[in-house]
């Protein structure tokens, strides 16, 4: 009887040095699993239990940029959320331009867009929609906003105003009110700029399709 527990105790000590491979002949992997795999109730991925869980859901992702083969695994319901809606409001505007607010959101981790833009003229000030001269008459002032976000120093910038507005004579204050929609780049791939030529028509068409879709 002590030979057997000694053969056995054996095995498993072989077997805890191992590979485990579950519909794999060979695993080179400490686990290896070939075809689906389904876990009912919850898994450990140290330092952190991820939990089936009614209420809710948690998304389990790997960072493309880490060191580790295949990259480090990572919960995407905490710092990583595919889509941030972070709402601004910009007071106080000196006339109509707000030239350039910097986010400090990094460039190199995300990409923004603008969304739900409003303009906000404080009170008593003509609007931003119209020309200061005879507004209901003259239209040759009327444009269009320019909003814009743009990279400078590593860091993402918004640009927004209304060029041909004439508000030289005026101290008129503005409020502007907008979402920055902030996607992390991990889950996003830029695929650079596509150039479309309409050779002064009004039709045209791409050359292909992005490269990468």
């Amino acid at each position: 009887m002590k030979k057997n527990l000694l053969l056995i105790a054996l095995s498993f000590s072989t077997a805890a040095l191992a590979q485990v491979g579950i519909g794999v002949a060979s695993p080179v992997e400490k686990l290896e699993v070939a075809g689906n795999a389904v876990l009912d109730q919850s898994v450990t991925i140290d330092p952190v239990d991820y939990v089936n869980n009614p209420s809710g859901f948690t998304i389990i992702g790997t960072d493309p940029l880490s060191a580790g083969e295949g990259g480090k695994v990572l919960s995407v319901e905490t710092l990583y959320t595919p889509l941030i809606v972070q709402p601004y409001s910009i007071t106080n505007i000196y006339r109509d331009d707000l030239n350039n607010v910097n986010l400090n959101i990094p460039t190199d981790k995300y990409f923004v867009t603008i969304a739900n833009f409003e303009a906000v003229p404080a009170a008593g000030n003509n609007g931003i929609y119209s020309p200061l001269a005879s507004p209901d008459a003259n239209t040759t002032n009327r444009g269009r906003f320019v909003i814009r976000a743009f990279e400078s120093n590593n860091t993402w910038h918004v640009n927004i105003g209304y060029p041909v507005l004439n508000t030289e004579n005026t101290t008129d204050r503005y409020t502007y009110n907008f979402d920055i929609v902030i996607y992390s780049k991990r889950f996003f791939k830029n695929l650079g700029t596509i150039n479309v030529d309409f050779n002064g028509n009004n039709n045209a068409t791409a050359a292909s399709a992005p490269d990468g879709i």
